[in-house]
C-alpha cells in the first residue's frame, strides 16, 4: 500500500549539513522540491577535453580544487543572462548515508545556502518536513 513505501524513507528538514565526500567539506545546504537537480558552490570552472576543473567553496570559505568527467551540460537562462552549466557526479553524505549524486555547478558565493539540495537527491530517500528547525 502507499503508506509502506513511505516508512523506508527518512524525513528531513528544509536544512541540512552535508559533507562531500571527495573534499572532505561541509556544507550547510537548503533542501529545494523546486529543484530537478541538486546545485553546488563552485568557481573557476573551466571545460577541458570532456572533463571540467573547478573549486568547491562551502560557507566557511574553505576550497577545494576538482577535476570531473562532464555528464551533462546545460544552457540555463535566468532574468539577466544565459550561461552554460556542467553537470558532474559529487559523493554526499549525510547521517551516515553516502549517495553519489548528480550536482550541476554554479555560481553560489551571493547564497547563503552553498549547496541546494535537489529532488535528484531527495527522491525514494527522503520526506521534507519544514517543521523541522
Amino acid at each position: 500500500s502507499y503508506g509502506q513505501t513511505d516508512n523506508l524513507k527518512k524525513t528531513i528538514g528544509p536544512i541540512a549539513k552535508v559533507k562531500i565526500q571527495e573534499g572532505e567539506m561541509t556544507f550547510i545546504g537548503r533542501v529545494d522540491t523546486g529543484a530537478k537537480t541538486t546545485s553546488i558552490n563552485a568557481k573557476n570552472i573551466i571545460e577541458k577535453d570532456g572533463f571540467v576543473e573547478f573549486t568547491l567553496v562551502n560557507h566557511l570559505g574553505m576550497e577545494f580544487f576538482k577535476r570531473s568527467k562532464i555528464i551533462d551540460e546545460r544552457e540555463v537562462k535566468n532574468a539577466e543572462k544565459s550561461e552554460k552549466r556542467f553537470y558532474v557526479y559529487l559523493t554526499i553524505l549525510y547521517k551516515g548515508i553516502v549517495r553519489k549524486t548528480l550536482v550541476n555547478l554554479n555560481d553560489r558565493s551571493n547564497s547563503t545556502y552553498k549547496i541546494l539540495l535537489g529532488r535528484n537527491w531527495l527522491k525514494g530517500h527522503y520526506i521534507v518536513d519544514v517543521s523541522i528547525e
